[in-house]
Formats: structure tokens, sequence, C-alpha cells
């Protein structure tokens, strides 16, 4: 069947409106996938039970390459838990701590940590937060401006990384699309020249570190800054700090160290490109297959050797870091169930016309050029209604991948605009689980954050549409320079409007 037509957009578009409304992406992506069947099926429920398992939820789960997502993403998640347990993410913070006499200096080193961080979205408040606390509160940093900086640093850094979980779950839904259009290339390629079009992750950083750098603050968040500074309020009066869901015990008398954190990353990461250098990169195209195997050798060798250092060091005896790294593979479960039914919603939409539909519809009116910027705000919708920057690329991928290639817009450019429209809900929405764990981990009260947070949130958010309606006309990654620009003048623009409401506290102090 080519297409349905009208009716061709209620599945996907079901899963929006449900996950919305209900805030739960994976009953909504069920509920679409089960609709899109019937569909399918003409209106026959039974046969559209076989059609869902047989040709849409096995095939996907069977096929290669996404198993070696499946698997790698389990493997991925053990590493994170025990590294994170292991306390050595503490041992590295204590010692970047040192010589923070000043505001600006303290709010720098807690950004540059939560960068080094890169191998956790959900860990990283959790480990850095603790040690930052007593330090943050000495030179008066707010827990408002703490739990931004923890929550600029989680989801935003890992997006851009394809060796840890949230690139390796992109890069599975961009192989099943290359693979489905029967085109050449792969998820890590894609990947990587996606990154100077994810404009509103790459530039969350960039203003995160401008903002911790200059002190040059606005809104609500200028007004706390000064409650701290002036009245030496670090929380705002009347507020309920969240409380750590998670503490990282060792054992009395152990120490954690540094280097049972980075030995084992070094190792992932020279395990990885000595085994794509083998095959020629970066001069030659690698297969995604090579690419899977390499980072899952990576993660395996690195998982031995951090289970050696723990044990070694006597944080963890074996049992015990088998039971740690089983928690970390029930984590990855949740995102297993969203991945598994993001592939059978992509295949419905694909036996209905989805894309076919919306191309034929659009291909009268609706200028190639303007489909980045459509893309982000939509996914910048759903995103910051239901909190999730997985679910909401789960849904897009396979709409934006097939209409990009048919209206020729460069596919880089798509899927900046994906992920840049999921992770903008996941920076900012109060749903969000990562913006939950920047409060707990900054302890500050969870509505001071989100209300702190969203305006920078939405500045970040209309410079990053500005990048992607540029971007639909001159695609070219001096786009992110010219964003770049625009954002510190905003900022600096802002910043000088409220300093006369709200007075200024002194310069990096």
């Amino acid at each position: 069947m080519d297409s349905l037509g009208i009716l061709s957009l209620i599945p996907p578009l079901l899963a929006i409106g449900l996950a919305i409304y209900t805030k739960d992406v994976i009953i909504s992506l069920v509920i679409a996938v089960i609709i899109a069947a019937i569909m399918a099926c003409g209106g026959n429920p039974y046969e559209a039970g076989i059609t869902l398992l047989q040709d849409w939820v096995f095939p996907n789960v069977a096929d290669s390459t996404n198993a070696q997502s499946m698997v790698m993403l389990v493997v991925v998640g053990g590493f994170t838990e025990l590294i994170t347990q292991s306390g050595s993410g503490l041992a590295f913070t204590n010692v970047v701590t040192r010589g923070l006499n000043s505001r600006s200096k303290c709010e720098t080193a807690m950004w540059l940590s939560g960068l080094f961080i890169w191998f956790t979205d959900l860990g990283n408040s959790l480990i850095i937060g603790p040690i930052f606390e007593k330090v943050g509160d000495k030179v008066k940093v707010s827990r408002e401006k703490f739990a931004y900086i923890l929550d600029c640093t989680t989801s935003p850094i890992c997006a851009l990384v394809p060796i840890v979980g949230f690139g390796i779950y992109i890069m599975g839904l961009i192989d099943v699309e290359i693979e489905a259009a029967g085109i050449s290339g792969s998820g890590w390629d894609l990947f990587l020249s996606s990154a100077p079009f994810n404009f509103y992750t790459v530039l969350t950083l960039i203003m995160c570190g401008f903002m911790a750098i200059t002190q040059l603050d606005f809104g609500p968040m200028l007004k706390a800054q000064n409650r701290a500074k002036f009245e030496g309020k670090i929380l705002k009066e009347g507020s309920t700090p969240m409380r750590k869901t998670q503490q990282i015990v060792l054992p009395e008398g152990v120490t954690p160290k540094m280097s049972t954190m980075l030995a084992p990353i070094a190792v992932l990461l020279i395990v990885i490109f000595v085994e794509m250098f083998r095959h020629g990169f970066p001069f030659e195209p690698i297969d995604g297959t090579v690419t899977r195997t390499a980072i899952m050798w990576g993660f395996l060798l690195a998982t031995v050797l951090l289970v050696i250092l723990c044990i070694r060091t006597k944080v963890m005896n074996f049992k015990e870091c088998m039971g740690t790294m089983q928690k970390g593979w029930e984590g990855m479960m949740y995102m297993l169930v969203v991945l598994t039914l993001a592939w059978a919603l992509g295949s419905g939409c694909k036996a209905i016309g989805t894309a076919a539909y919306l191309v034929q519809v659009t291909s009268g009116f609706l200028n190639p050029a303007l489909l980045p910027v459509l893309l982000f705000i939509i996914g910048a919708v759903m995103s910051l209604a239901t909190g999730t920057s997985w679910g909401t690329m789960a849904i897009l991928m396979p709409i934006a991948f097939p209409m990009a290639l048919a209206m020729g817009v460069p596919l880089p450019l798509t899927i900046g605009a994906v992920v840049s429209g999921g992770l903008f809900g996941d920076h900012i929405s109060p749903i969000s689980d990562t913006t939950i764990m920047a409060s707990m981990g900054a302890a500050c009260d969870h509505i001071d954050h989100f209300e702190t947070q969203t305006p920078y949130g939405f500045v970040c958010a209309i410079v990053s549409a500005i990048g992607f309606l540029i971007s639909g006309f001159m695609n070219s990654w001096s786009v992110l320079l010219i964003s770049a620009v625009i954002l510190f003048v905003l900022i600096f623009v802002l910043h000088r409007v409220d300093t006369k409401r709200f007075g200024t506290p002194e310069k990096n102090a």
C-alpha cells in the first residue's frame, strides 16, 4: 500500500498527542502501534496482532543492526552504574575543587567537571553535586545556578558522544532509517556529521560555560544570585530542597581513586579508535557493524578492568560488582522497550504511507528549507510536555528521515533538528528525569530550579530556531558560529536590562 492518505497521520499524531497528555511514552507508542496495525490490516484486529508481531516487532528485534544496538545499551548500562558507584567520579571532582575561591571559578569548575563526566546523564548530577555543594555554599553560588549547571552537563553532553547510551540510541534510530531507505552510510557517520547542526545541544553547553565565566545572569536566576551574594541565602526562603535518592556509600576506610575511572575510560577510547583505525578511519567510511563491534569490545574490556580495580581498591568485591552492573542492566530496560516500540511504529508508518503522504501534501507549499526549523519546534513542544528526548526522537526520526530524503534536505541537518528538539524538553521540563536529578544533585527546590532555568532554556531555543531557519537556506557549520554570536549578544542585552531592575553581584565574585 502506497498511502492511506490523511488517515496515515493518525498513528504518529496519536503517539504525539497521547505522549503529551499522559506523560507516558511507552503507553502512547503501544496504542499508536496497535492503531497502525489495525489500519494496515483493513480494520481486522486479529490480523493486526499477527502483523504487528510477525512483520514489525520480531524482524526489527532480530535485525542484526538493531540487535547490536540493544546489546550495546545493556553493556553501557552496567559500565555506567559500576563506575558511578565506585566513587571514582567523586575523587576526580575533589581534585578540581582546589583553589576555587570565587564564584566564577567555582561555577566554571562545576561546568568543566560536568563536561568530563560525559559517560552518564543521570549519574552526572549525583556524582558532581555532593562534592561541589560545600564549595558552592562557601563562595555563595545559589542552589538554582548550581542546579542549572548540573542540568546543562547531563543530556546535552551525552547527546554529542557516540560511544555512550544516548549516542548509541540515536545511531540505532538512524541505522534503521538508512537500511529502510536503501542508501549508503552508517549511523556513526551521520551522527558525527550532525553534531555541528545540533544547535540546541551545543549552544546549551556553550551558554552554560559563558554564564559561569562572565556571571552575566538575567531573569529569575539573577535574583537568585543576588540573594545568595548580598543576603547570604543560598536557598530561597521557604524552599524545600530535594533529597538525594542515591548515595554513593563506600566501605569504611576506603578512599576512592580517580584512576578507577580514568583507566577504564582510557582503555575504552584506545580500543575503540584502534579498531576503527584498523578499518580505515578517518579516511574511509566505516561500516556500522565495525563501529558497534569496536564500541562493544571497548566497553567490555573497560568493564573488566573496572571490576579488577574495584576489587583491588576494596571498593567492592566481585559479587557486589556483578550486583551493581545488574542494576545498570535493569535500568536500560525502559530504553530497550521504547526503542523496540519506535522501530515498530516506524514500520507501521511505512506500511500505511505516512511519510509518502506528508511529502505529497507538503511538496506544493512547504519550502524544504523550512523543514529543519519545523522539526525542531515540533520536537521541542513534544519533549517539553513529555519530559523525554528518547521518546520524542523515537517518534519523529521515522517521519523526518524519509521526508528529508524526498525533499532533498541534508540528513545531518535533519538529524540535528530532531535531536535538538528532543533535548530542549529533556533539559528544562519539570518532569524530565535529568531535570529532577539536577535538583537532587544540587540539593535545590525543584520548582525553583525549573523557574530559574526555563528563561535560559527558551533563550537558547529561540537562537537555535534561528539557526535552523538559516541552515535551511545555508547548509554550513558556520551557522553554529553565527548562532553563538547571536546568543552572546542576547545574553549581554538581557543582563544589562535586568541589572537595572534587580542590581548585580560584584563582577566574577
